[in-house]
């Protein structure tokens, strides 16, 4: 599940305001233009930290040299404010040529007509080597809409020194049970020092794992919800019972590190035994935490009927339907996703990529937690669940949803039970208003 920002984000992309229609009077043009020096200029937005936007410069820089007729400007933000940004300029008639996006979004914006049909840049764009299962989930009525930029998936974390400090030893990961899991966190949060917890928990990186191994993903192939209440109860339950086991730490704690960055996570600070993220984020926690962690199997993938984890696509690459210049766009996509030389400086960044000539340039330059999420990849490709069915409309509420429900649980302003309950009937009425 990909972490989403507040829900104004759909008002504003639906937005017929008259504001929208006064800036799109004014507009020349969307996208990109055409420079004084006769150069094609498009625009390319992403959101992360300064070392992601460094890295993509660079990158940029590259693409120029080698396509001197091409002109790119940047836009980059941090995750929350990005796709309000993105959905203002959409709703105004100016979007970046190419955008980046994550989770539903490619779905929804696709049906709002804002998305490029990829095959209409089919001869600057080659995806012929890309898995067919990693380009479904932006791919609606046989229409192509986004170009992955790599794979990850969830995975627990764990801080070995914490372990042992704690004097607990390390689970059997390749067999462990939730219940084992709870069992541990509680144990490791008793024999620390005060502030250090066994579980660091992230709700909406994990409720999907959990229902998935029930056989229930949240959605279904048909776009509508396939979890069961039941599912949704039994997780908001676990976490009140670690919470009063000392397993996992305060609510209010919770709610403080739910979305920092990995420098100010508990993890990040060394204060967690275990967390659950998504694997290509193994070394920004590992450089927080100062080394030592370890991806291993979510608990439970082997106590149910099937596995609950995939190989996700982390984000994708899509291009504004408005582009002056769609075709300048699809050169810099594909130089992205297919180019060794852009290969060896993003790594692993935005997941393990999925051109296999591109995975066996930058395999040798991986550090320690590259080749870590590289195996751990490879491991849940082959072991893991099939790839999840396409997010529908209106699932971009699913996080925010998810959040705020978790934290009625936490801080007693709901039970489990009435927060289930709860969960399916806003999630019922956020696809059916989509």
């Amino acid at each position: 599940m990909m972490r989403t920002p507040p829900k104004r984000h759909r008002r504003l992309l639906r937005a017929g305001a008259a504001g929208a229609v006064a800036a799109l009077l004014t507009l020349s043009g969307c996208g990109g233009s055409d420079s004084a020096d006769g150069k094609t200029t498009i625009r390319f937005s992403w959101w992360g930290d300064d070392g992601r936007a460094a890295t993509t410069k660079s990158v940029i820089a590259d693409f120029e040299k080698a396509n001197p007729d091409i002109k790119v400007e940047t836009e980059t933000s941090d995750f929350e404010s990005y796709f309000d940004k993105l959905a203002t300029e959409t709703a105004a008639g100016d979007a970046p040529d190419l955008m980046t996006l994550g989770g539903a979004y490619p779905r929804e914006y696709s049906d709002r007509g804002a998305l490029l049909d990829l095959k209409t840049v089919s001869d600057e764009l080659d995806l012929s080597k890309f898995p067919a299962a990693t380009l479904s989930a932006a791919k609606f009525s046989g229409t192509l809409y986004g170009a992955p930029t790599g794979g990850n998936a969830i995975a627990m974390i764990t801080n070995p020194a914490v372990f042992k400090a704690a004097h607990v030893p390390l689970p059997d990961t390749k067999s462990w049970t939730w219940e084992q899991f709870a069992d541990i966190a509680n144990k490791i949060t008793d024999n620390s020092p005060k502030g250090t917890y066994g579980f660091e928990p992230r709700v909406i990186d994990t409720l999907g794992v959990y229902a998935g191994q029930r056989g229930t993903p949240i959605f279904d192939a048909k776009g509508e919800l396939g979890v069961q209440e039941s599912t949704v109860q039994d997780y908001f339950s676990m976490e009140k019972d670690l919470l009063k086991g000392g397993g996992i730490p305060s609510a209010e704690t919770i709610q403080e590190v739910g979305s920092a960055a990995p420098e100010q996570t508990l993890m990040g600070r060394g204060k967690a035994g275990m967390s659950i993220i998504y694997s290509n984020l193994l070394g920004a926690f590992n450089q927080a935490a100062g080394g030592g962690l370890k991806l291993v199997t979510i608990p439970g993938e082997h106590q149910y009927k099937q596995p609950g984890t995939t190989v996700l696509p982390s984000q994708y690459y899509s291009i504004s339907a408005k582009s002056a210049h769609p075709e300048a766009a699809a050169k810099l996509l594909d130089y992205l996703i297919n180019s060794p030389a852009a290969g060896r400086k993003i790594l692993d960044d935005r997941g393990l990529p999925f051109s296999p000539e591109v995975k066996a340039a930058i395999t040798g330059s991986l550090d320690s937690a590259g080749r870590a999420n590289a195996d751990y990849v490879d491991q849940v490709s082959h072991n893991g669940a099939p790839a999840a069915p396409d997010p529908p409309a209106g699932g971009s509420s699913l996080n925010d949803i998810t959040s705020k429900l978790d934290s009625d649980v936490l801080f007693g302003r709901k039970t489990p039970e009435a927060a289930a309950k709860e969960w399916v009937a806003q999630m019922k009425q956020a696809l059916d208003s989509a």
